[in-house]
């Protein structure tokens, strides 16, 4: 019997160590390439025709005026819903095909429209795309033209009714859909979803954690507090910072911060300290005695996974996919619902005695080891499409 087809619709050449749908199907293939691709059930393909997003064609955008770029924007949201690709009859010849983005399937609805194959969609978003794209606008733009760039939640209804299969790295990844998208729960149809967290390349520090210290100043015996990722309300910033203000009355208490320091600004003290954007975020991570994980909603963070394989405790809000890891029980993993009980959550890490704090970091590369590795991400990707192909008449 020949091997059903399966293609990613994503091109092979965009993947990378990064967030989203490159740094995912960029681990999923480090995982496939362990495994004997003769003995695999699936033949997976790779879609190197898939067109690039705008973000990803558009070089020097820096140089066009702020302003014009978000008009631009506003103006592309008008009239994305009568956008759409070519049909491409290529993608006939495959029994599945795998969407990693909401608006490249709705970009491709002339092709599905006489697709006689599967339809699996993966949204990588962490709330509802259209949402997403909303956001992104100029607040101005928006109050304007309001009526109009508000159609394109059409983009994400299209998406989840056409697919066939829906799959979400956790039930609970599935909780900032509930909340930001009032439509979901009426379209949602439970027979679609099937769920499979994801798994990464473990990640090694560069710089070890003494000469790290020293770079910055920070005594061997300082207790520190990491976070890396987007400076905003969502992603908890303002509640890490409130936590800060806390935490730092202890002279030997210390926070380590990367990413861009942007649209809000740290803590004005020695004791707070932001790299900024930095390519090495693991080595700042390693460094750190507790990782703060403070997002308002949660879909499943690849920055957890990273965390995870460097063996560092984590305090992490109670929500989204974050609750999926509650069920491993683990010393090192510390989750709030307050921040009081945050605060509460990191002094109980900082009160650990050491054989403790060594027997719950080893616990949690354990559970890593076990659970999230690219190559039990790829086997769990491989079970899940054959039951998916198995269904197919």
């Amino acid at each position: 019997m020949s091997k059903k087809k399966l293609l990613i619709y994503y091109p092979e050449s965009m993947l990378k160590p990064v967030g989203g749908p490159a740094g995912y199907l960029f681990n999923l293939r480090q995982g496939l390439d362990t495994l004997n691709k003769e003995e695999l059930p699936i033949d997976v393909s790779f879609y190197e025709a898939a067109p690039k997003s705008l973000r990803d064609t558009v070089k020097n955008k820096e140089k066009i005026p702020k302003r014009l770029r978000e008009f631009r924007r506003a103006v592309d949201d008008i009239f994305y819903e009568k956008k759409a690709y070519p049909l491409d009859e290529k993608l006939h010849q495959y029994d599945m095909i795998h969407f990693h983005s909401i608006d490249a399937m709705y970009l491709c609805r002339k092709t599905l429209e006489n697709y006689k194959g599967t339809v699996i969609l993966t949204s990588h978003s962490p709330c509802a795309k259209f949402k997403e794209k909303l956001a992104w606008l100029n607040p101005f733009d928006y109050k304007m033209l309001k009526k109009w760039v508000d159609r394109i939640e059409e983009m994400d209804a299209y998406s989840f009714k056409r697919a066939d299969y829906i799959i979400f790295p956790c039930k609970e990844a599935e909780e900032p859909y509930y909340h930001t998208w009032e439509g979901y729960e009426q379209l949602r149809e439970e027979k679609k979803y099937r769920y499979m967290p994801t798994g990464i390349v473990g990640c090694k520090a560069k710089v070890n954690r003494e000469d790290f210290r020293k770079k910055y100043g920070i005594p061997d015996n300082a207790f520190v507090i990491s976070y890396a990722g987007r400076h905003n309300e969502i992603k908890g910033y303002a509640d890490l910072k409130k936590i800060g203000e806390k935490l730092l009355a202890d002279k030997n208490v210390y926070f380590l911060i990367a990413g861009k320091e942007e649209p809000m600004t740290g803590l004005k003290t020695d004791h707070w300290i932001e790299v900024g954007w930095t390519n090495d975020p693991h080595s700042l991570i390693a460094a750190s005695d507790v990782f703060v994980l403070p997002n308002h909603e949660t879909y499943f963070d690849l920055i957890l996974l990273e965390v995870l394989s460097l063996g560092v405790p984590v305090v992490m809000s109670r929500t989204g996919g974050n609750k999926y890891f509650e069920q491993f029980k683990q010393p090192g993993l510390k989750f709030y619902d307050t921040l009081e009980e945050a605060q509460d959550r990191i002094l109980d890490i900082k009160k650990m005695p050491v054989d403790e704090l060594c027997e719950a970091k080893a616990g949690i590369i354990e559970m890593f080891n076990n659970e999230f590795t690219v190559e039990k991400f790829a086997k769990n990707y491989i079970n899940i499409i054959s039951e998916i192909a198995a269904s197919i008449r």
